[in-house]
Protein backbone atom coordinates (compact mmCIF):
# COMPACT_ATOMS: atom_id res chain seq x y z
CA UNK A 1 0.00 0.00 0.00
CA UNK A 2 1.49 3.49 -0.85
CA UNK A 3 1.38 6.18 1.99
CA UNK A 4 -0.03 9.21 0.40
CA UNK A 5 2.16 12.24 0.95
CA UNK A 6 1.31 14.92 3.28
CA UNK A 7 -0.03 18.57 2.19
CA UNK A 8 1.14 21.28 2.48
CA UNK A 9 -0.66 23.70 5.03
CA UNK A 10 -1.74 27.28 3.65
CA UNK A 11 1.09 28.75 5.97
CA UNK A 12 3.43 25.88 4.82
CA UNK A 13 2.93 27.18 1.10
CA UNK A 14 2.95 30.72 1.66
CA UNK A 15 6.42 30.60 3.10
CA UNK A 16 7.28 27.98 0.86
CA UNK A 17 6.38 30.47 -2.05
CA UNK A 18 8.18 33.76 -0.88
CA UNK A 19 11.00 31.68 -0.06
CA UNK A 20 11.14 30.80 -4.05
CA UNK A 21 9.89 34.35 -4.78
CA UNK A 22 13.12 35.89 -2.20
CA UNK A 23 15.55 33.63 -3.28
CA UNK A 24 18.58 36.01 -4.49
CA UNK A 25 20.39 33.00 -6.47
CA UNK A 26 18.18 30.92 -8.97
CA UNK A 27 20.49 28.28 -8.04
CA UNK A 28 18.27 24.60 -7.05
CA UNK A 29 20.58 24.19 -4.25
CA UNK A 30 20.04 27.58 -3.33
CA UNK A 31 16.03 27.26 -4.04
CA UNK A 32 15.71 24.48 -1.90
CA UNK A 33 17.30 25.76 1.01
CA UNK A 34 15.59 28.69 0.77
CA UNK A 35 12.27 26.31 0.24
CA UNK A 36 13.36 24.28 3.70
CA UNK A 37 14.38 27.13 6.13
CA UNK A 38 11.26 28.54 5.20
CA UNK A 39 9.09 25.57 6.21
CA UNK A 40 11.36 25.10 9.42
CA UNK A 41 12.54 21.55 7.56
CA UNK A 42 16.29 20.70 8.51
CA UNK A 43 18.32 19.18 5.37
CA UNK A 44 19.84 16.07 5.64
CA UNK A 45 23.46 16.45 7.17
CA UNK A 46 26.60 15.69 5.23
CA UNK A 47 26.99 12.35 7.40
CA UNK A 48 23.73 11.59 6.58
CA UNK A 49 24.49 11.82 2.80
CA UNK A 50 27.82 10.14 3.11
CA UNK A 51 25.90 7.27 5.00
CA UNK A 52 23.02 6.91 2.33
CA UNK A 53 26.05 7.23 -0.87
CA UNK A 54 27.81 4.38 1.46
CA UNK A 55 24.31 2.07 1.79
CA UNK A 56 23.78 2.24 -1.93
CA UNK A 57 27.17 0.65 -2.75
CA UNK A 58 26.85 -2.02 -0.20
CA UNK A 59 23.13 -2.78 -1.25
Amino acid sequence: MTEQPRKLTVAEHDRAWHAIEGAADPDPGTILAAVLHALRIAPPTAADETAAILAKRTA
